[in-house]
């Protein structure tokens, strides 16, 4: 009994580790709102926090993840799945460790109201875009043409 409890306890730390060091979707969401919050147009690369991420991309409603892996060159497997859903985008890093992506709801910034998919960014992109703020108070991002 006392080594199941142990095993437990120890389960439970590591899981807990994991989550500590990983981005949560409020955070995501609230960095990208201070970086949008701070003009009328930004540097694309301004989306993104992780100074190791090699290329980037948003994840819009209604995408396939086989679409946004060819963009990226990623596996399906590692990003969101949004393609049933219109509430939700998603910001998508590729770093030296993997795939990092963060899906959030599109209330308080919406970075998927021009149709077609984000391209995908390198980090040192040097691309822009506008952000306008809507009757609703919502930060509209949408890429510069």
């Amino acid at each position: 009994m006392n080594r199941t409890l142990a095993a437990l306890a120890l389960v439970l730390v590591a899981v807990g580790l994991t989550t500590a060091c990983a981005p949560r979707s409020s955070e995501v969401e609230d960095r990208v709102v201070k970086s949008v919050s701070a003009g009328s147009t930004i540097p694309v690369a301004d989306l993104i926090s992780d100074d190791d991420a090699k290329r980037f991309t948003i994840v819009c409603p209604y995408e396939l993840p086989t679409d946004v892996a060819v963009r990226l060159g990623v596996s399906a497997k590692d990003l969101p799945d949004l393609s049933k859903r219109d509430d939700a985008q998603a910001l998508v890093a590729v770093t030296a460790d993997g795939v990092e992506a963060t899906a959030f709801p599109r209330n308080r910034v919406d970075l998927c109201s021009a149709t077609g998919g984000w391209p995908a960014y390198s980090r040192g992109d040097t691309a822009t875009v506008s952000v306008t703020r809507n009757d609703d108070d919502v930060y509209v991002v949408t890429r510069a043409s």
